[in-house]
Formats: structure tokens, C-alpha cells, sequence
């Protein structure tokens, strides 16, 4: 029994494709796009993952593999997979960004840490409030939320619609998100510590001769790791809102933004 070329064609385009924006995802879904994972075993999960959703999946129009189409249906469903694995990071830049905050209002901006797993410095306190949002994400199966709406993605944004720009608009706008949600748990430290710094310009005002600057820093960092500890507060539940958030965010990017 013999297979024409167009037949062969199809074949490989409904493997390819879903192969395609698998590989997106897992470059930057967390747990999974961490660099503490070898490449080779993303590959091999994202390969074992897309020979699972084949069937299930809408049969992408045949396309010549050597044509500038296929080119471009490749290139999208790589950049659409990226997005929609960056909906799913921007949650832990939250916490990342809240951590890096109160590092510096408490004066630790320069006590970084290296994260070998990303390649970057870390801020220390900003290390343990990524290190509490893993944690929480896996405690929540985020994981498999974030594996159930990828291969749900196949169903409510099929591979032959390609990238739409409002999706790439809405990942965009999420950034604003970000900080808004950041700031708004942060607020709290941040209000101590400025209290906190206000008081030693007026006891420096009051009584010059008083060494604000020896007593300032530890006296500071008492002050923080007190706010921090109250901005520790009721976080499993301000956690379970952002994360609920963060989902509504990856449900309307796979609908198309919209």
C-alpha cells in the first residue's frame, strides 16, 4: 500500500505543527521551561506529549513543507506557544518584583544571590518569595492546569488560525498587570519602611548629634524582615486570586485575546 506525497505531507503537518507549539510552551511555562531542566528532556517531553494529542487534534490544512507558508504557520505556532507559556511566567515575575521591592526599601539591594537554574541574580528576598510561589503553584496543581489548557488551546484556538494580534496585545497588557499586583501586596512593607526612614530624618532633625546612620540600617532591616513577615500574611489566598487571574489571562489569550 503506498502513500502519496500529499498524504505524507498531512501526515507530518499534523505531527509538526502541535510539536511545534508544544515546544513553544515548554520554553517558558514554569517547572517545566526552568533551566535547571536539560533541553533534550523538554524536547523529549514535548515529543511524547504531542504524540498524545495527535488524535484528538484538528487536522491542519495540507501545506507544502517547503513552501514560505509553511514557514510562516511554524514560526506562529512557535511565537503562540511562547506567549502562552509567558502568561504562565509573568505569575512568578509577580512574586519576583515583589521580592525585589522590599529588598530595596529595606537596604538590600545589592545582597543578590545567583540563580543558576535562570542564569540571572536574584534579589534574596526576592529568591524567597520565587521559592514560596513555586511552591504554591505546585501545591494548586498549576502544572497540570497549565498541561490541561495547552492541549485544550488545540481545541478553542485551532492551529490553522494561526497568531492573532489581540493575543499578542492582551500578553502585553498583562505587563501593567504585573505590577499592579506586585505593588498591591507589597504596599504594606513598603508603607513600614517609608514610616520607618521618615522617622530617623526627624530623629536626625531633633538630635543632630545623634548617629542616624549606626543605628539606622540594623534598626531598618528589624523593620523589614517585621514587614515582611506581615506581608507574609494571608498569602495563600492573595496567591489563589492571582493565580486565578493569571488563568482568566491564558483563557482569553487562547480565545484570541478576546
Amino acid at each position: 500500500m503506498g502513500f502519496s506525497f500529499a498524504e505524507i505531507t498531512q501526515l507530518l503537518g499534523s505531527f509538526w505543527w502541535p510539536f511545534v507549539r508544544i515546544s513553544g510552551v515548554f520554553m517558558f511555562i514554569p517547572i517545566f521551561g526552568d533551566g535547571a531542566v536539560p533541553r533534550k528532556a523538554r524536547v523529549l517531553l514535548a515529543f511524547f506529549l504531542t504524540l498524545l494529542v495527535v488524535p484528538f487534534v484538528e487536522m491542519p490544512p495540507t501545506i507544502d513543507p517547503f513552501s514560505l507558508q509553511a514557514v510562516t504557520m511554524t514560526m506562529a505556532q512557535l511565537v503562540w506557544g511562547l506567549l502562552f507559556g509567558l502568561t504562565f511566567q509573568l505569575l512568578f515575575t509577580v512574586f519576583t518584583l515583589i521580592g525585589q521591592t522590599i529588598s530595596m526599601q529595606m537596604g538590600l539591594a545589592m545582597a543578590v544571590m545567583n540563580d543558576p537554574a535562570n542564569g540571572v541574580s536574584v534579589a534574596i528576598v526576592g529568591r524567597l518569595y520565587l521559592f514560596l510561589c513555586t511552591l504554591l503553584f505546585l501545591a494548586f496543581d498549576g502544572h497540570l492546569v497549565a498541561l490541561a489548557l495547552m492541549v485544550e488551546s488545540f481545541t478553542i484556538w485551532p492551529i490553522k488560525n494561526g497568531l492573532a494580534m489581540a493575543s499578542v496585545w492582551m500578553v502585553i497588557k498583562m505587563m501593567g498587570w504585573v505590577f499592579a499586583s506586585a505593588f498591591a501586596i507589597a504596599i504594606p512593607a513598603i508603607t513600614a519602611m517609608l514610616i520607618a526612614n521618615a522617622s530617623f530624618g526627624f530623629m536626625n532633625k531633633a538630635a543632630p548629634s545623634l548617629n542616624v546612620f549606626a543605628l539606622g540600617f540594623p534598626m531598618t532591616m528589624v523593620l523589614g524582615l517585621f514587614a515582611l513577615f506581615i506581608s507574609m500574611n494571608g498569602i495563600n489566598s492573595l496567591y489563589f486570586d492571582i493565580l486565578l487571574e493569571a488563568l482568566a489571562f491564558s483563557r482569553q489569550y487562547m480565545q484570541g485575546g478576546t
